[in-house]
């Protein structure tokens, strides 16, 4: 993820806050940019723990922009943190771009019963669980070269091909109940599904009968392991379930101690249970 913060630990941020403020999407009047780069000055590198520095003063809207822009300063201000910093806060403690190959590590980091810790946190907590998953699941995307499709001034998704679009944002809000994330393609477009650490009956019931994707940090094997779970999981559409590398092992083990192996196919007769490492 792209963090301009001129001190990012992840070492792609702008040379100075004087490029942040130029940035043609924060709009900075001329007679306002002395200022605005004079104030930024104070924030420096990140801190652990986290220390509140007073943000100078600026337009809502740029405010809303600089911090999109400069995700590590959730951890100098006094501002409840997105769900995209967060997904920031996870790479930075990871030390690498989030893929298909760490994003469970990933998922741990931001999880506060698992280790390893946040490196650098967000000065404030309380984000929503849901959308940090799905930004988890955006990340690998963008990473494996299917990257999010930017909104423009209208809030519509910009059409780029690869790509994929948050349903839980903008104008495609209205199509949310099909799922979390769209990727067109054919003869049919994906939708994923994206859960935390328990499918319950909500994964069932989020695929709508249409060409269903899970992503999920899945613990508890049982949940997919019976043969009635499995045909459940096809007839309402679903085509693969991602999971972590650890349960997938412990359902596949079981479902062919079972002898119900057959069962574990989707549609087109591959997988239906497949890795999280696999996802990209």
């Amino acid at each position: 993820m792209r963090c301009l913060h001129p001190h990012c630990p992840m070492g792609d941020g702008a040379a100075a806050w004087a490029n942040v403020v130029d940035n043609p999407l924060m709009n900075v009047a001329p007679d306002r940019r002395a200022a605005l780069v004079a104030g930024l000055a104070a924030f420096g590198a990140l801190a652990n723990p986290a220390t509140i520095i007073p943000l100078p003063n600026m337009l809502g809207r740029q405010r809303r922009t600089l911090l999109a822009l400069c995700p590590c300063l959730y951890n100098q201000v006094g501002v409840r943190s997105s769900s995209r910093a967060i997904v920031h806060f996870c790479e930075i403690a990871l030390g690498a771009r989030i893929t298909s190959a760490n994003v469970h590590d990933a998922f741990k980091v931001q999880h506060p019963g698992l280790p390893p810790p946040f490196v650098f946190a967000p000065a404030q907590v309380g984000q929503n669980g849901g959308t940090i998953m799905e930004m988890l699941c955006s990340e690998v995307l963008t990473n494996e070269q299917i990257p999010e499709m930017q909104l423009d001034a209208d809030r519509w998704p910009i059409w780029t091909m690869p790509g994929h679009v948050l349903l839980n944002e903008g104008r495609m809000q209205s199509l949310k109940a099909f799922g979390d994330i769209l990727i067109p393609c054919g003869p049919t477009n994906l939708v994923i599904s994206v859960k935390s650490e328990a499918a319950r009956e909500r994964l069932l019931y989020s695929s709508n009968a249409i060409e269903g994707v899970g992503f999920g940090f899945f613990n508890n094997p049982s949940e997919f392991w019976t043969a009635s779970r499995m045909n459940l999981y096809k007839r309402m559409g679903f085509s693969a379930i991602y999971m972590p590398d650890e349960t997938h092992v412990a359902v596949m083990e079981h479902v062919l101690a079972a002898g119900v192996v057959s069962n574990a196919v989707n549609i087109n007769g591959t997988p239906l249970y497949r890795s999280l490492s696999s996802f990209g």
